[in-house]
């Protein structure tokens, strides 16, 4: 399912013909107050998409492997939390993603692919969105993407960016699992029984 099967559903398509945004021009809807902290949007392939509210379940999951990660990654690495990343005509906002260098490296600039090793989406009701979303990612060199999915206990890992924006490799962990990923000389390790359990 394409990304614009996914936010053009309505059976009643606008009369009007529909605007795409640069990343520019998005920043400048922030600026002059047009799009507001209040309003819940990230920009996917000049799209502006409304994000989906968030679970306690999806929080709780997110924090965690937020703080499984962290402890573990070596110190030219750190771990972003529900921040933009600059990505060719998308700006999305991913759960989690492990990006190159410090803080301060990211005063003036968000994260773009370059920077960036590995991306986590946890998905409950977000699983179409953010199975979209690998195009984005491949296509901006994301070496691995992760999708936590809720609803059936499994992270789906894909690999291999290709150069037709799709990922060559994936495979489903299930919860009994443990998912590995090597950031130069650390293996970090994240069983997936610590995620789902209680959920």
């Amino acid at each position: 399912m394409s990304l614009s099967e996914i936010t053009f559903q309505s059976p009643d398509p606008p009369p009007l013909r529909i605007h795409r945004f640069t990343v520019e021009q998005y920043h400048r809807l922030g600026e002059v107050g047009v799009i507001t902290p209040e309003d819940k949007v990230e920009l996917l392939e000049g799209w502006i998409v409304e994000k989906m509210n968030q679970r306690p379940a999806h929080g709780f999951v997110v924090g965690l492997i937020n703080q499984l990660l962290h402890s573990q990654l070596g110190p030219e690495w750190i771990a972003r939390c529900q921040l933009p990343l600059t990505l060719g005509e998308s700006e999305p906002e991913p759960d989690l993603v492990l990006v190159r260098g410090v803080h301060s490296d990211y005063r003036n600039r968000h994260p773009g692919g370059a920077d960036c090793r590995l991306i986590i989406e946890v998905a409950d009701t977000s699983l179409a969105k953010d199975r979209a979303k690998a195009a984005i990612y491949a296509a901006a060199g994301i070496e691995e993407y992760w999708i936590v999915n809720l609803n059936d206990k499994t992270l789906e890992r894909l690999t291999q960016p290709d150069q037709s924006s799709s990922y060559a490799e994936a495979e489903t962990l299930i919860a009994a699992d443990t998912v590995e990923v090597q950031i130069d000389d650390v293996v970090l390790k994240l069983p997936l029984k610590q995620l789902f359990e209680g959920i």
